[in-house]
């Protein structure tokens, strides 16, 4: 089911949409952005951060738990110290923050099991606020103009790597997929193997956003959310996806927020998290991204009815008047996401012949206009 639905989603639509965004609980405490956010396991962390709009720098060293499965932050032991622009990556056990305002090339770790933070080893690259860090295989990287380093928790050092094919600029984001990480930095993307210790230019960034994005990760493909498109004003509500089989960017509806920079982003048991930041308002909001949310809610919604269902021959289909004033599409699609019928709406209910299908289930799709309104699935019997 889910799987047809994301393939219908795909094939029949120019965008995926915004159904598949869910707003969470906020963050337990106040609005901030360049704040640092990761995921340890299956939890979700975040805080540290600032706010600067009325002339007055606060600076936060608060830190928050989030439970995915109860939709509730728990406030932990705070950072040791008010910073801001932090890189920071998780394992599957620790997380691990550095650099920042509040130090140069200082790292620390967070325990969550004892909820402390201790000193680590320092990362032999200086001045590293604001950059790009990531976790593969539970070790930590750092890249830094076109220097990358390796940290090894268990060994507690740190591991010049091979250099980047370009030099990047702050406020870049990184996503991890499988066993490699990728960095976007203005409109490059670089694809580093740390098996091969190899680095790779992948295929430039086709968005606005120029800086200041956050990504995550859903599905073996990395998303890129919001940022700034050249100036720090010129915020986007822009979403794309990168698929790392085909080396290929694809446009999603856009978030269905406000549009925002520096906000963080991250991904715990294949649903990925996004949120804080800011546009001149400091946010505190936190949003949800799953394919198979969206088709949760989809069914949730009551924009036609089916009956009978399971079905022989026939089915009768009712749709609102709501519909019926707008173009309208009925699609059936098979599990595989084959299209095997399609027609339009224009009485309040209406019959479909579909004794042609083979027994099995399908999957029915209600579009108005371009968007998709409703999902539902439909059994047809022997």
């Amino acid at each position: 089911m889910r799987l047809a639905i994301i393939f219908t989603m795909l094939a029949s639509c120019p965008f995926v949409f915004g159904q598949s965004w869910l707003q969470r609980a906020d963050l337990g405490s106040t609005g901030r952005h360049r704040a640092t956010g990761f995921s340890i396991g299956n939890k979700g962390y975040a805080g540290l951060g600032h706010v600067n709009g009325t002339g007055q720098n606060i600076v936060y060293k608060d830190w928050w738990q989030y439970d995915p499965s109860s939709n509730s932050w728990t406030q932990k032991a705070d950072y040791v110290s008010p910073s801001y622009g932090t890189i920071a990556f998780g394992t599957s056990t620790k997380g691990y923050i550095g650099g920042g305002t509040a130090f140069n090339n200082e790292f620390f770790e967070y325990n969550p099991t004892t909820n402390t933070w201790q000193g680590v080893t320092n990362c032999p690259i200086q001045n590293i606020t604001d950059q790009t860090a990531f976790a593969v295989n539970d070790k930590g990287y750092v890249v830094y103009n076109n220097q990358c380093v390796e940290f090894d928790p268990i060994a507690n050092s740190w591991t010049m790597k091979a250099n980047l094919p370009g030099n990047l600029n702050i406020w870049g984001t990184s996503f991890v997929i499988g066993s490699s990480a990728f960095v976007k930095n203005g409109t490059a993307l670089y694809e580093f193997k740390p098996v091969q210790n190899q680095w790779l230019i992948r295929s430039q960034f086709p968005g606005v956003a120029t800086a200041g994005c956050s990504s995550f990760v859903v599905d073996e493909k990395g998303f890129v959310v919001t940022g700034y498109a050249g100036g720090l004003s010129n915020v986007t509500k822009e979403v794309w996806q990168y698929n790392p089989a085909t080396n290929n960017w694809l446009q999603m509806e856009d978030f269905p927020g406000s549009a925002r920079r520096f906000s963080i982003g991250f991904s715990v048991n294949n649903r990925g998290y996004f949120g804080l930041g800011t546009n001149g308002i400091n946010f505190n909001d936190f949003w949800a991204y799953d394919n198979f949310l969206g088709q949760q809610e989809l069914e949730k919604t009551s924009a036609f009815t089916v009956f009978p269902n399971p079905f022989v021959d026939e089915i009768h289909v009712k749709i609102g008047d709501e519909i019926l004033q707008q173009p309208n599409t009925f699609q059936v699609f098979t599990a595989d996401g084959k299209e095997r019928y399609s027609t339009s709406f224009f009485t309040n209910e209406q019959p479909l012949q579909l004794d042609f299908l083979q027994a099995g289930t399908y999957f029915c799709v209600l579009k108005v206009g371009n968007k998709i309104v409703q999902t539902q699935t439909i059994i047809k019997q022997p």
